[in-house]
C-alpha cells in the first residue's frame, strides 16, 4: 500500500474502496451587499469546462404554530429562495457550489485522497474568490461522509474506537445506533462533530455511518 504525504506528519495508508462516499470544503462568507446572483453566475463561463452541469440553488424555510388546544398543527410561513448555483462535472461526482453566503466543494465517491481534493480546491476558491469579492470569511470546514457495509449481528468495538458504551456485563445486540458528540481540538482551536449510526440494508447487512465535520 501507498501511503499519502503531505504536510502533516502523519501518514497513512491509502485504501482502494475508502468507504468515504462523500468529501467536501464549505468556506462560508460574507458579500457586498452589490453582489447578486448574476453576479455569481460569472463564475460559470470560467468552469464550464470542467463543470458543464448548471442548476439552481434553493434555500427552503418554514414556520409552524403548534397550540395547546388544538389539534391539528399549522404551518404559518414557507418560503423558497434562489441563493446560488450548483455546477457538476460531467459524471456529477463533483459539485462547485457558488453561493451568496460561500463557497462549497464536494468530491463523490470514489474518494482517493486530500491531496487529491486539496488539489482542486483552491483553484476553484480562487475563481469564486475573484467574482464575489467576500468581505470577510466567516466559516471553514471540512467534511467527511462514510459509509461502511458490515453483516449483521456484529459488535461495533470490534471495528470502531469512538463509540457510545453500555455498562459491562449486559447480553446485547445493538439492533440500532445514533450518536453524535462535539469536541475542541485545543491545539488548534478547531471544533468537531461526529455523528454515528447504523442503516440496515436487509436481515443480513448494514451500513455503519461516520460522519465527521471540523470547523475552524
Amino acid at each position: 500500500m501507498k501511503e499519502e504525504t503531505g504536510t502533516s506528519k502523519f501518514q497513512y495508508p491509502l485504501l482502494k474502496n475508502a468507504p468515504i462516499i462523500e468529501a467536501l470544503l464549505d468556506i462560508q462568507v460574507q458579500l457586498p451587499e452589490r453582489k447578486t446572483l448574476d453576479d455569481l453566475h460569472i463564475v460559470f463561463d470560467k468552469i464550464k469546462e470542467q463543470f458543464p452541469i448548471e442548476k439552481k440553488r434553493y434555500r427552503f424555510s418554514g414556520s409552524f404554530q403548534l397550540k395547546v388546544d388544538e389539534k391539528e398543527t399549522k404551518s404559518l410561513a414557507y418560503n423558497t429562495l434562489a441563493d446560488g448555483f450548483l455546477f457538476y462535472s460531467e459524471n456529477k461526482k463533483k459539485v462547485f457550489q457558488s453561493r451568496l453566503n460561500g463557497f462549497t466543494f464536494n468530491k463523490h465517491k470514489p474518494y482517493y485522497s486530500w491531496s487529491t481534493l486539496f488539489k482542486e480546491a483552491p483553484t476553484l476558491w480562487k475563481i469564486y474568490k475573484e467574482v464575489a469579492e467576500p468581505i470577510a470569511i466567516k466559516r471553514i470546514a471540512l467534511r467527511y461522509i462514510n459509509k461502511i457495509p458490515l453483516k449483521i449481528p456484529f459488535t461495533p468495538s470490534n471495528y470502531f474506537t469512538t463509540l457510545p458504551y453500555l455498562a459491562s456485563g449486559l447480553d446485547y445486540d445493538i439492533n440500532n445506533l445514533f450518536s453524535q458528540i462535539s469536541i475542541t481540538n485545543n491545539k488548534i482551536g478547531a471544533l468537531a462533530n461526529i455523528t454515528e449510526g447504523i442503516e440496515t440494508n436487509g436481515s443480513y447487512t448494514a451500513q455503519f455511518l461516520f460522519d465527521i465535520i471540523t470547523v475552524e
